[in-house]
């Protein structure tokens, strides 16, 4: 659960193009404070933290409650494998049409 928090910190912060400096002057922390948040090494994150968080970027305390993570970072990421699989499977295509075109050609020249 603290690596979900942390990183929907870091995507608030991120999509919004605030640095780390910025959000934790504001929020009244250190800057490797907010960092391990963000990279899930602090092991309990109190309320009133929590509570200047969701004001500062105007959210809901459910944003934090929901189980599954959709930030754009995951998002990006699972772009990226389907993209990469897809060139995967596009070039074991080719490969087997390569092939199917060279079984045909020795059954066309056997056939002669």
């Amino acid at each position: 659960m603290k690596k979900i928090i942390g990183l929907k910190v870091k995507n608030l912060r991120e999509q919004q193009k605030i640095s780390q400096e910025d959000l934790a002057f504001n929020l009244e922390i250190s800057q490797s404070y907010l960092s391990k948040i963000e990279n899930g090494f602090i092991e309990k994150i109190d309320f009133i933290l929590i509570q200047k968080i969701i004001l500062f970027f105007q959210i809901d305390l459910q944003y934090f409650l929901k189980e599954k993570n959709n930030d754009s970072i995951k998002e990006n990421t699972s772009y990226e494998n389907i993209l990469v699989r897809i060139k995967k499977n596009q070039e074991q295509i080719n490969k087997l049409v390569e092939l199917q075109n060279n079984l045909i050609f020795q059954l066309i020249n056997q056939s002669v």
